[in-house]
């Protein structure tokens, strides 16, 4: 399917797919050490890295929706989900594993709680 033909609906789907996956992969995971005490760890930081960055390429594409369907959730920082996907996508060795740690912590729980709203709506 072409990018353009995603609905929101869809978009929205992929967002909470990729969030279930990094709940699942940092499931008992809650530091860097956790993460980069071993190869599997590393294993799943990266993978959850780059479901950020499927869910950062969704967000700018329903910031740039005419529905504006993320104004309902101002609390979102929507901007900064689509600067850590550019973040990701343009400067991958950089990347700041405590932010990337702290992300998964104290700020997945609520967006997957304004994704599963709008899914309602859309």
């Amino acid at each position: 399917m072409s990018d353009n033909l995603l609905t929101i609906h869809d978009r929205l789907e992929d967002i909470l797919d990729s969030i279930n996956l990094i709940q699942e992969w940092s499931n008992g995971r809650s530091s860097v050490k956790d993460f980069m005490g071993t190869s599997t760890g590393v294993m799943a930081f990266n993978a959850c890295v780059m479901r950020f960055q499927v869910i950062g390429e969704h967000v700018g594409k329903l910031l740039k929706s005419e529905d504006k369907p993320l104004d309902s959730f101002p609390s979102i920082p929507w901007n900064a989900i689509y600067g850590l996907r550019n973040i990701i996508s343009h400067e991958y060795a950089n990347i700041d594993e405590e932010i990337i740690v702290s992300v998964i912590n104290d700020d997945l729980q609520p967006l997957k709680e304004a994704i599963e709203a709008l899914l309602e709506k859309y």
